[in-house]
């Protein structure tokens, strides 16, 4: 009888663990998964696809990135305070005498767990995912894209009326050079030429 009722036991573990973790072989539905209320949260490699499909779907993200441009993604959408990574970005000092070394980062378990729970239980990363999703599907989608590209095609590719004011400005105006010379360079220099003057004329007087 023990045996039996020990039988019942596992066999509904793991009726209740097939149902609890799923793992799946192949392509799977990605976009379908994360259509789904019970998801709450996404872990993701940070490929840009899969970002913006969590983004419009209102997805939380816990980032492990795997190759180059996904670092930077993961590091973004910290910033954009919708998700936490299991990357920490390295110190520029790190960075300097190792710059291809980020990409060998460790995490533990409990790191994981720490951070599923915060996107799980504070609120304020879940609201900033919801407006980035509605600035997103406010943009136009597919049909906004087409008209772009068409109006791109239409201007034969010319630009350059839309190029941003700052932009046209040569180097120096854009880096306030030219301000930098009139109220700190310029002053500067009279201030010395005047104490040059001064002490010049007290040398003269002395030996007078």
């Amino acid at each position: 009888m023990d045996e039996a009722h020990i039988d019942d036991q596992d066999t509904d573990l793991n009726r209740w663990d097939k149902y609890r973790v799923r793992i799946e072989e192949g392509f799977i539905q990605q976009k379908w998964i994360l259509q789904q209320d019970s998801v709450k949260i996404f872990l993701s490699h940070c490929g840009m696809g899969s970002l913006l499909e969590s983004i419009y779907l209102v997805k939380t993200i816990v980032c492990m990135p795997f190759n180059m441009e996904q670092f930077a993604n993961a590091i973004t959408i910290v910033s954009l305070g919708i998700g936490k990574s299991l990357f920490t970005p390295p110190s520029a000092w790190q960075s300097f005498i190792d710059p291809y070394n980020f990409v060998q980062y460790t995490f533990k378990s409990e790191s994981v767990t720490d951070n599923v729970m915060t996107l799980w239980m504070n609120e304020t990363y879940e609201n900033a995912a919801k407006l980035m999703s509605l600035e997103m599907k406010y943009a136009g989608g597919t049909k906004r894209a087409v008209q772009e590209i068409e109006f791109f095609v239409e201007l034969k590719g010319d630009l350059d009326r839309f190029t941003p004011f700052q932009n046209t400005l040569p180097f120096y105006q854009r880096n306030m050079l030219d301000l930098l010379f009139i109220y700190i360079v310029l002053p500067g220099i009279i201030l010395l030429f005047m104490i040059y003057r001064c002490c010049k004329g007290s040398t003269k007087q002395k030996r007078d």
